[in-house]
């Protein structure tokens, strides 16, 4: 809806539901929704979203949106790989909506950076290189172009 509304100018599920997609489910509080706004400044606003979400009677709680009882966080895009992966995010199908979902080579990436590198994180890379179809070329040029690299395996 955002994206339809002009909201915003993309989106991609991430995060450990977005993990849920490609692999085994993984316990997550929140949905984490990555966005692309219209128009990239330095100071960086959710207003529109804010306001989008008012409009539509939907309550906010802390910086959650609640979207059918589910708390949703919106987070800008902060960096290139996280817009390349908004932009790469795959189209598919739940309860017969359509949304994008972040692919999980992308999300290898993302859970690899410096600030994200958590234990937790590094648990979902294995488990998605182990269970998800990752494609080893897309994630091989993913990690190169972003200076990244897959830590030795437990």
């Amino acid at each position: 809806m955002l994206k339809e509304e002009g909201v915003v100018s993309d989106y991609a599920i991430g995060g450990a539901m977005a993990v849920t997609f490609w692999a085994e489910p993984a316990a997550t509080f929140d949905l984490d929704v990555f966005v692309l706004l219209h128009s990239p400044a330095t100071l960086v606003s959710l207003e529109g979203i804010y306001s989008w979400a008012r409009q539509h009677r939907y309550p906010e709680q802390a910086e959650h949106i609640v979207i059918a009882g589910v708390p949703v966080q919106f987070i800008p895009a902060p960096d290139r790989l996280a817009e390349e992966a908004v932009e790469a995010a795959a189209d598919l199908e739940y309860d017969g909506e359509s949304i994008r979902v972040i692919r999980a080579e992308y999300l290898i990436a993302m859970y690899l950076q410096p600030a994200a590198r958590t234990r937790r994180r590094l648990e979902r890379v294995w488990a998605l290189l182990e269970v998800a179809r990752v494609d080893r070329k897309l994630l091989d040029d993913v990690l190169e172009r972003h200076e990244l690299e897959l830590p030795e395996q437990p």
